[in-house]
């Protein structure tokens, strides 16, 4: 059990009526895991509905001979994997712990519940998976229409819009070694492609990264803020 007031604070429950997310609460566990647990594993069957409340997570999934590979970084306020747990399937993705994390974990059959209440929590719900359903097309988007270097270069400007609306200058969020396995290649690949970005402006030094112009990084990779900026950051151009 946690405190109801824990759930009211994440925008699953946005308009949720007090006496749900009373129920919701009695059946909730907050669990803290150290880097390197798994919460869940590729083919477990999804019985909770997991949302992170610090730390960081990653989604893998293994192919045939073993090789892994990172489909998404979870952060603080996510929620995951929310389609397998509604309709009862087995989870395609494991859920690896990165940096210490607190999580929360619901059960799925008291959500299907709350579905069936209707009201905002549907709508909630929705949101939700749009949300999610929009991220694997753009993963999908970038994987094949752009090169290497300019799916690096947008996931650069990407943070530039999230961490500044559009900075120069921004701060790489993870390990070099996290983020290529996050854009799919090998650190020796990345450190490539971030020296072939030099050409466009691009200097990195450690974690920070130095673009000498927004503008053009954009054309190079074709990148728009409406279509490629994640979800969190709602830009108004």
């Amino acid at each position: 059990m946690i405190e109801a007031h824990l759930l009211d604070q994440i925008p699953l429950f946005s308009g949720t009526t007090p006496k749900d997310l009373e129920r919701v609460a009695w059946l909730t566990l907050e669990v803290e895991c150290e880097k390197g647990n798994f919460l869940f594993r590729e083919g477990d069957k999804a019985d909770y509905l997991y949302i992170l409340l610090s730390g960081l997570v990653q989604l893998t999934a293994r192919g045939p001979e073993g090789q892994q590979t990172v489909i998404e970084i979870l952060y603080p306020g996510d929620s995951f994997i929310l389609a397998a747990v509604i309709t009862h399937k087995r989870f395609l993705m494991s859920a690896e712990v990165v940096k210490k994390a607190r999580v929360l974990k619901i059960p799925a059959d008291e959500l299907i519940e709350l579905i069936r209440h209707g009201g905002d929590f549907g709508l909630n719900m929705m949101s939700t998976l749009s949300a999610q359903f929009r991220t694997m097309v753009r993963q999908v988007k970038n994987q094949r229409l752009r090169t290497t270097a300019q799916r690096v270069a947008a996931f650069l400007l990407d943070l530039a819009y999230d961490q500044g609306r559009g900075e120069n200058r921004i701060t790489l969020p993870h390990s070099k070694k996290l983020l290529a396995a996050l854009l799919g290649m090998s650190q020796e690949g990345l450190s490539r492609t971030f020296t072939a970005l030099k050409e466009q402006g691009v200097e990195i030094d450690h974690n920070q990264v130095h673009i000498e112009s927004i503008i053009k990084l954009r054309r190079f990779c074709g990148f728009s803020n409406k279509l490629d900026a994640t979800d969190r950051i709602n830009p108004k151009d």
